[in-house]
Order: structure tokens, then C-alpha cells, then sequence
């Protein structure tokens, strides 16, 4: 049993390290060769893993072989572009200027349904709303809304909201987050010292970021948010 056990979790192992060697994706991002490997990849891992009879290098050497494979097939999409339009196929059009290419979805085998579902997973509910669809080549459906429905821009109204960065995280569940702390320019006494002004302190708090505006979201543990300003926005160096 403890061999069995052993052989499983090395297997195991073996294949979250190639999947993740092969690169960090979800699984409606792999391109058509990805999926076929991680498929063929876990069929390989089964056997050797139930089978105390099999060598384990019998799942091992093919599975190294089919990563050797992956690298060799990735590079060649990244330099020829004819090798990527054959490996993982090209974006198509499903809807232009608000019309429906019904030769595509035919080609494509994809029903109005699918189609229409994609739209609202992108936001737009009405689907006569929708100016263009592309079906991407891993896929998914990316779809955009006509100019006439969607709401204007900040350029479009002349209103300038100023620098928008990602917000920099600083607690999560109580534990601060120094590497983001670090990039803030700050360290753990501001930080200790801003959530001692709301009587808090870092482990007392769930959940804590700073945006690009300098302000603040703070979540206690015992419930409840509010915002502080943090920084002024001309600290702001991310």
C-alpha cells in the first residue's frame, strides 16, 4: 500500500510540474494541442500510478517526451505564423457591424445559442446591441458593443481621470503583504501607524489595498469596510 501510495504521489507531482512548466493556464485558454497533451498526459500518469507492476519510468520518460514535444510545437507557433494558424487556428468573425456571419458559424459548428451566450459573457445583454463578435482561437468568444450602446469614454467627454495603475494589496487575512508594501515606498510602521488612527492593527484586519488615488479599502475581521485616505496621489510611485 505505501508503495502504491509513494508511486501516486510522485506521478501526481510529475504532472503539476510539467502543466505548470508548459505554462499557467486555464483550461479554456489551452490552444487545441495543449488540451490534447494534458489529456494524453494524464492517460500516461494512470497507468504506472494503479499498476504496481508497471515500471515507473514507463509514465515518466513518455510524459518527458510529450513536454519535450509541447516546448518544440510552442516555439515553432511563436516563430511561423502558417505553423500557428495549422497548431491552434485563427480568430474568426461571427459578428460584424451587427450582422451575424452565419457562413462562420456553420463553419465553426457553433449554434445562435452559443453565440448569443458568448455575447452576454462579455456584457452585453441584448444581443442586437452587439457591433462585433470574434471567435478567438482558443475558443472563447470575445464580443464588442455597437459605438451607438456603449457609454462614452473620458477622451469622448474631455474629463481627465488621471492615472489608473492596479491597486497594490497590502493585507490578506491579517498577514501583510511586504513585497507590495516594499513597492509603495512605505513600510510596516506607516501601515501600522494609519490603521492605529482607526484603532486597528494588521492582524485584526482581513483584508486591506491601496489604489492609485491613494485611498485605502480596509476590511476588519469583525466586519464591515470603509476607505481611508492613504497617500496623497502624488506619492504614488507604481
Amino acid at each position: 500500500m505505501l508503495t502504491v501510495f509513494l508511486r501516486a504521489a510522485i506521478l501526481y507531482a510529475l504532472m503539476v510540474l510539467v502543466l505548470r512548466a508548459m505554462g499557467k493556464r486555464q483550461m479554456a485558454g489551452l490552444q487545441p494541442f495543449e488540451l490534447a497533451t494534458t489529456i494524453v498526459i494524464a492517460d500516461l500518469i494512470s497507468t504506472p500510478m494503479g499498476e504496481v507492476s508497471t515500471p515507473l519510468l514507463h509514465g515518466v520518460l513518455p510524459v518527458a517526451a510529450l513536454f519535450v514535444m509541447q516546448g518544440i510545437m510552442s516555439v515553432l507557433c511563436v516563430k511561423f505564423d502558417k505553423v500557428r494558424s495549422i497548431l491552434s487556428g485563427r480568430p474568426c468573425v461571427l459578428v460584424s457591424k451587427g450582422v451575424i456571419n452565419e457562413r462562420e458559424l456553420a463553419k465553426l459548428c457553433i449554434g445562435v445559442t452559443d453565440l448569443i451566450e458568448g455575447i452576454r459573457a462579455a456584457g452585453i445583454i441584448n444581443p442586437a446591441e452587439c457591433g462585433t463578435a470574434v471567435m478567438e482561437s482558443n475558443g472563447t468568444i470575445t464580443a464588442f458593443p455597437r459605438s451607438s450602446c456603449r457609454p462614452p469614454t473620458n477622451a469622448e467627454t474631455g474629463v481627465d481621470a488621471g492615472y489608473e495603475g492596479l491597486p497594490m494589496v497590502l493585507i490578506m487575512d491579517g498577514n501583510v503583504q511586504r513585497a507590495n508594501l516594499t513597492q509603495t515606498g512605505k513600510d510596516e510602521a506607516w501601515l501600522g501607524g494609519l490603521l492605529a488612527e482607526h484603532g486597528l492593527e494588521p492582524t485584526g484586519v482581513f483584508f486591506a489595498c491601496v489604489d492609485t488615488q491613494g485611498r485605502m479599502t480596509i476590511q476588519p475581521k469583525n466586519g464591515g469596510s470603509f476607505v481611508a485616505r492613504a497617500l496623497d496621489p502624488g506619492e504614488v510611485n507604481w
